[in-house]
C-alpha cells in the first residue's frame, strides 16, 4: 500500500528523535530523511526504522503509529510541518518564532525572506521545502549553522549557498529542497560590513 505524508512525517520523527539519543549518527539521519520523503509504499519505510524504538507493527510492517491531526497550524513537536502558501505575494518572517522540524514554503512567483536568526528550532535538524519559482528568496540561518543544499533554480534560475555544508556536532543542521526555477534563491549568514554596520537584510 502506497503510504502518505502523514506517515513520512511520522518516520522523520521516529529518525530525529534516534539521532538526538544518539540511536544513529547525523550522516545516517541525512541519509535516511532523504530515502523517507522519497519512499511510495510501506515496504519503503519498513528498513528506515526498523532498528530503532517507538514504532508499532501494523498490517503493512513496521510503521510508527500516527497521531491525531491538531487543528489550525502545527505546533512544534507533533510531526507536523509548517506550511506557509503566499503564491505571488511577499513573505517576511524574522525575530523570535517557533520553528518545527519541517517547513514547506509555497511562495512561486512571489519573495519570501526567512530569517532565522533568533527563531527557537525545536529539532537539531531543520528541513526547509522552497518553491520560489520565478520568484526570489532569501534564507537566512544562524551564524554557525550549517546546511545541505539541493535546490532546482533550472530555467534560468539562480542558487547561492553561502553557508557551510559540513555538519558539526552541536551546531544546527539544515536540509534545504526545492524548486527556483526561472527565479532566485539565496542561502546565507547575515553579513558584517567592514563600513560598521550590517549589510544584506
Amino acid at each position: 500500500m502506497r503510504v502518505s505524508d502523514a506517515d513520512r512525517d511520522q518516520v522523520a520523527a521516529v529518525l530525529r528523535e534516534a539521532a538526538a539519543e544518539g540511536r544513529i549518527t547525523l550522516g545516517e539521519l541525512d541519509d535516511r530523511l532523504e530515502r523517507t520523503y522519497a519512499s511510495q509504499v510501506y515496504a519503503d519505510l519498513d528498513p528506515l526504522v526498523a532498528d530503532l524504538p517507538h514504532t508499532v507493527s501494523g498490517s503493512h510492517g513496521a510503521a510508527p503509529a500516527p497521531n491525531p491531526a491538531p487543528a489550525g497550524p502545527a505546533a512544534a513537536g507533533n510531526g507536523e510541518p509548517l506550511i506557509i502558501n503566499a503564491k505571488g505575494d511577499s513573505i517576511v518572517r524574522k525575530g523570535e518564532w517557533e520553528v518545527p522540524s519541517r517547513v514547506e514554503i509555497n511562495n512561486r512567483w512571489g519573495s519570501c525572506r526567512i530569517d532565522l536568526r533568533e527563531a527557537r528550532l525545536t529539532s537539531p535538524v531543520t528541513e526547509i521545502r522552497i518553491d520560489a519559482s520565478a520568484g526570489s528568496g532569501d534564507i537566512i540561518l544562524p551564524e554557525g549553522a550549517t546546511a545541505h543544499v539541493d535546490v532546482d533554480a533550472a530555467w534560468f534560475g539562480s542558487l547561492k549557498n553561502q553557508v557551510d555544508t559540513v555538519r558539526r556536532h552541536g551546531v544546527p543542521h539544515f536540509v534545504i529542497t526545492g524548486e527556483a526555477k526561472g527565479g532566485e534563491l539565496r542561502v546565507r549568514y547575515k553579513k558584517f560590513s567592514r563600513f560598521g554596520g550590517l549589510f544584506g537584510g
